[in-house]
């Protein structure tokens, strides 16, 4: 009863809240940090898991594969549950990161009766070969069982060596069916079938090794082999003329021959439909080309939020990756002189770490943002990079963004810095982040590939700094160009398109780099400030020379601009500042020899000064014209020059 509950509590609260990859036609169960622990602590069935993120391209192309693999393993229920997580949601985060969940799709799978988040082992195979893949679940559900011995399993034990057919025969009471492989150990084959079959009326499935007397009477060879008898009848009513290599061939010849007289009800799985992780703003662009400060700022929040904490501990080579992107964010951030001033904060204090835990991190993010005013936001909102679906576009897109702006404003600054080292200050700290921060492994791996292709180590000068990233982000889009992660409202295309700058293109339709280049960097140096909601009316403020301000007119305010004012000039006034103020000499000293009077205590000093200063005032005041008063009245009346 206890498990129909969580089973129950599963369904309806594990797709409740974020924009799930599966539905409720897959035979999948979908878990969240509530429902986690009790389906799979304790449970007496095994649970293979994948964590995924639904806005991950690299989860996204994989979902039809593991959809097809969880099909496959539909009758597998009872032994081994296929599970699924998603680690988009905020909610789930905290979960993920338990299970130091650094990238994504990760797989784990969990054992009987599983006690901690140490009993989750991660499958490091091939995931796309979902023959293997099942292969290899069944050897771990097979070592599970002889560790266990769980009474709801199949004892996963071979015929003994003296066992006959008519013993065999005898065994299967009133089974009209049986299935026998020969495969020597590991039986991964067999082990497949004999769970895929567990608990099936009408057919039992065994096997032997193949010098097993049953083996030497049907085959001479030594491959994998397959029988079907129809009880008390020794002569097979199939036998495999060839080697088998996939245990799915021995299921599908049984389902051919007789799967109408062993049909098994599958385990019911009615998982809920889900809602969307990050809600796309409730008035987006029509036109994705555009640099919006809302889309930088939300990957900004995201990156320091989501991505950066996902491991319990930064070290090593991640962290040394950290330290470089903050120093880079720290000199070229775009936005507002608060999220500089955030970045360069940030900076200084991971610089002097050897070590930083994820609550360490956020905690730091927490307290820098509450003293600058909170200029990022802790809510999501994508706007140019807003997706037709919530899983599409957003913070890839926002993160390309950010990128290209980084790139484009240390050209602005360095561009006669000789000094400068585009690669060493900018391309690869960017890179060495994606490398070990990008959620999405497939993706970091392959954007190192591409930094590789594209010569990334021969970037030298100022003005390439801007042109290799945009080349690399083309080539990116032309690979992912009609896949699963394009989005079908926003199309993956060569940046610029001629509807965006026709004369961007030669006579032959191909992009002309001279005339290409100076246009990016024009783009990405245009951040305007659209909110992200539409206005009730109009204000005041969006008047300019009595005319209204259209929305595609905001640009960031020139005085938040990068130049602007030196941030570390700011933040070296305001050290100067703080330190006066926490000096001996600017506390208050009281006449009677007390050292310090707190804050508090001179404002009621300042204020029972005041008071008595004023109330004097008032008194000298009123003694003044009554006084003045009886001076002309003694003049008037008692002087002899009246008027």
């Amino acid at each position: 009863m206890l498990f129909i509950l969580v089973i129950i509590l599963a369904f309806s609260a594990g797709r409740g809240n974020s924009e799930s990859l599966y539905d409720k036609d897959d035979p999948i169960l979908e878990l969240d940090v509530d429902t986690f622990g009790p389906a799979i602590y304790g449970s007496k069935k095994a649970h293979f898991v994948e964590f995924y993120s639904s806005w991950c391209g690299a989860c996204i192309g994989y979902a039809p594969t593991f959809k097809k693999f969880a099909k496959q393993l539909e009758k597998w229920t009872p032994i081994v549950q296929v599970t699924v997580v998603n680690c988009a949601d905020d909610k789930n985060m905290p979960l993920c990161r338990e299970h130091s969940v650094n990238s994504y799709p990760s797989l784990r799978y969990f054992k009987y009766n599983s006690a901690t988040k140490d009993d989750g082992m991660k499958y490091s195979g091939d995931k796309y070969d979902i023959n293997k893949l099942a292969h290899d679940i069944a050897g771990l559900a097979q070592a599970d069982a002889q560790k266990q011995n769980p009474e709801s399993w199949p004892t996963f034990l071979p015929l003994s060596d003296a066992s006959t057919l008519e013993d065999v025969f005898k065994s299967l009471g009133t089974t009209p069916y049986l299935a026998v492989i020969v495969q020597d150990s590991p039986s991964v084959i067999a082990w497949s079938n004999l769970i895929n079959y567990y608990g099936n009326n009408g057919l039992k499935v065994a096997y032997v090794g193949q010098k097993h007397q049953i083996a030497s009477k049907f085959f001479s060879d030594e491959g994998v082999h397959a029988l079907l008898f129809s009880n008390g009848n020794a002569e097979p009513m199939w036998k495999s003329s060839s080697p088998i290599e996939k245990w799915m061939d021995v299921q599908e010849k049984i389902e051919e021959l007789i799967g109408d007289k062993i049909a098994a009800k599958s385990p019911t799985i009615q998982p809920m439909n889900a809602a969307p992780v990050i809600a796309a703003p409730s008035n987006p662009l029509n036109n994705q080309y555009e640099v919006q400060l809302v889309d930088l700022k939300s990957a900004m929040s995201y990156m320091l939020y989501k991505e950066i904490p996902r491991r319990e501990e930064i070290r090593d080579e991640p962290l040394a990756a950290l330290k470089q992107w903050m120093h880079t964010l720290k000199k070229y951030a775009p936005g507002t002189t608060p999220m500089r001033r955030l970045f360069f904060r940030l900076d200084e204090w991971v610089q002097l770490r050897s070590v930083v835990t994820a609550n360490e991190w956020l905690a730091q993010v927490d307290e820098i943002q509450q003293s600058l005013g909170n200029p990022l936001p802790k809510e999501i909102t994508w706007m140019a990079c807003a997706g037709s679906k919530p899983n599409l576009r957003g913070y890839t897109c926002g993160l390309w963004t950010l990128a290209h702006s980084i790139t484009v404003e240390a050209y602005k600054q360095e561009k006669h810095n000789t000094a400068f080292k585009p690669v060493i200050d900018v391309l690869e700290p960017f890179r060495a982040f994606i490398f070990h921060f990008l959620s999405c492994s497939e993706c970091a791996q392959n954007f190192t590939k591409e930094a590789e292709k594209n010569q990334l180590h021969l970037v030298t000068r100022a003005e390439d700094v801007y042109a290799w990233l945009w080349r690399v982000h083309n080539f990116v889009n032309k690979r992912l160009s009609g896949s699963l992660t394009d989005d079908p409202s926003f199309k993956k295309q060569q940046f610029p398109p001629k509807s965006l700058c026709p004369d961007c293109y030669d006579l032959n339709g191909e992009i002309d780099e001279a005339k290409a280049l100076p246009f990016v960097f024009k783009y990405y140096s245009n951040i305007k400030t659209d909110p992200s909601e539409t206005l009730p009316g109009y204000k005041v403020v969006e008047y300019k020379e009595g005319k209204t301000q259209s929305a595609g007119q905001r640009h960031l305010n020139p005085k938040f601009q990068i130049h602007a004012g030196k941030v570390d000039q700011l933040e070296a006034n305001e050290k100067v500042k703080n330190v006066l103020d926490a000096s001996p000499q600017r506390t208050w000293q009281d006449i009677d020899g007390y050292d310090n009077i707190p804050e508090g205590s001179r404002s009621h000093y300042y204020f029972i000064w005041l008071s008595l200063i004023g109330v004097a005032l008032i008194v000298v005041y009123c003694k003044y014209r009554k006084n003045r008063s009886k001076f002309w009245k003694t003049f008037y009346y008692q002087n002899d020059f009246k008027l």
